[in-house]
């Protein structure tokens, strides 16, 4: 369900409490891309927390990527984690970008709620 509230000072223009559902059920991908974007999200928030707490300041073999922290240390962590922490950013606006895709080549299949 989406919403979307317009309003301009003139009250010429007005357009309050629009909402969009699926005709009949939900589809899966709406529900795996929704599910997968909120995972990112939650990932990205549990990286922050895990990299400013945990990572060590000293590289060895294991932590050789360097995250840099404004105001504070450089930390070193797994690539893989240093790459997902610098990209998953921009990987959950493609996610959304995907989901509104998604949404405007299925239009046939929303419905506006009155």
């Amino acid at each position: 369900m989406f919403m979307l509230r317009v309003s301009d000072g003139g009250g010429r223009c007005r357009i309050r409490d629009v909402k969009w559902q699926f005709k009949g059920k939900t589809p899966g991908w709406a529900k795996l891309l929704a599910g997968v974007l909120v995972l990112n999200i939650l990932l990205q928030i549990a990286t922050a927390y895990w990299i400013a707490r945990w990572a060590p300041i000293q590289t060895d073999l294991v932590h050789s990527y360097r995250i840099r922290v404004r105001g504070g240390p450089t930390y070193f962590v797994q690539p893989w984690l240093g790459a997902y922490s610098d990209y998953g950013l921009y990987l959950g606006f493609v996610l959304l970008a995907l989901f509104v895709l998604l949404l405007w080549v299925n239009r046939d299949q929303l419905e506006r709620i009155p």
